[in-house]
């Protein structure tokens, strides 16, 4: 898998690291240690699978740090290590960069580990989304039915761009959309977690489109089964915006 020219390989034994090349001196150091441990000035994140945490860097500039691990019922019996010829975060950071250079709006991988060879273990950093929440607590926070309509454009507008773009998200649920709000401006939605997307030569197929927007469907029915914050208005102005971007009808 090609790394991107603005970044730089290290390695230490076993331990080979991607960073973007102003970052090398800031965060080589701590990702080509044996064992990824917490900076004492890092905040642990909440939530998600575990195993990762904030860092601001020198020049101010936010970061999530995160350990790849699995989810679901293999978690129970392999939690961190992976088998694979490419591992899974050399492949997120060469689709992360093609996909931002095809204008899907996703946070830029700054840095990427991997620990071993063929079974491995991996790590990825990316750049903060400051003020980001995830797609459904945005909603409730928004308070009002005018906010929370704008939050769902601003999400069908993205994901719609990210399909026009050929970008496929394999695990496109309301955790991994984020949107940033900032009084007085429109809201603004990110896709996150690429480690199983994949990349079109063009546009995202109907058919596909259809299955990841039912599964986005699905997770929005978990976490908010009683449509308090992801009602008709809501998805009417989700599938409006996901139909302006995409210049055709959504097929949902």
């Amino acid at each position: 898998m090609k790394v991107p020219a603005t970044h730089v390989v290290l390695r230490a034994g076993s331990v080979r690291v991607a960073v973007r090349r102003d970052l090398a001196d800031e965060l080589g150091g701590l990702l080509l240690a044996r064992r990824l441990g917490i900076p004492a000035d890092a905040e642990p994140l909440a939530g998600g699978r575990g195993g990762g945490f904030r860092l601001r860097l020198r020049n101010g500039l936010g970061t999530v740090v995160r350990s790849c691990r699995r989810g679901g019922v293999l978690a129970r019996l392999v939690r961190e290590t992976y088998l694979g010829v490419v591992a899974r975060p050399w492949r997120e950071l060469a689709v992360a960069d093609e996909a931002r250079r095809r204008g899907v709006p996703t946070p830029e991988v700054l840095a990427v580990r991997v620990v071993g060879r063929g079974m491995y273990r991996g790590a990825v950093v990316t750049a903060e989304v400051e003020g980001g929440a995830p797609l459904v607590e945005a909603l409730r926070f928004a308070g009002e039915e005018t906010a929370r309509a704008a939050i769902a454009a601003a999400a069908g507008a993205a994901i719609a761009t990210m399909h026009r773009a050929g970008l496929m998200h394999r695990d496109l649920n309301a955790t991994n959309v984020l949107v940033r709000t900032i009084p007085g401006c429109e809201p603004v939605a990110v896709v996150i977690d690429l480690d199983r997307a994949r990349l079109c030569r063009g546009p995202v197929a109907l058919r596909q489109r259809k299955a990841m927007l039912a599964r986005l469907a699905r997770s929005l029915e978990k976490l908010d089964p009683g449509g308090e914050v992801t009602g008709r208005g809501e998805r009417r102005a989700f599938r409006g915006a996901y139909e302006a971007a995409l210049g055709e009808p959504c097929g949902c």
